[in-house]
């Protein structure tokens, strides 16, 4: 499949803690949590309740990739 994009971005993981995820992106983790709740983190299925939190960093990068392309057409 072609990359219709002029670059490539190298994920290092495929999931993340909030912790890492800011560390990463550079966004609060208070920020973070509130996207979460408002729908705009895709976050890892939990089996358990009270397992940690994972942000799904291949699900953000090709959402972040539909929108770069649907913005440069």
């Amino acid at each position: 499949m072609n990359n219709p994009l002029s670059f490539q971005v190298v994920v290092p993981v495929p999931f993340m803690t909030y912790q890492e995820y800011s560390k990463y992106s550079g966004i609060t983790v208070r920020t973070l949590k509130n996207w979460q709740q408002q729908g705009l983190l895709i976050i890892k299925e939990k089996n358990k309740p009270r397992e940690t939190p994972l942000v799904n960093v291949i699900a953000m990068q090709e959402l972040a990739t539909r929108e770069a392309l649907s913005y440069l057409g």
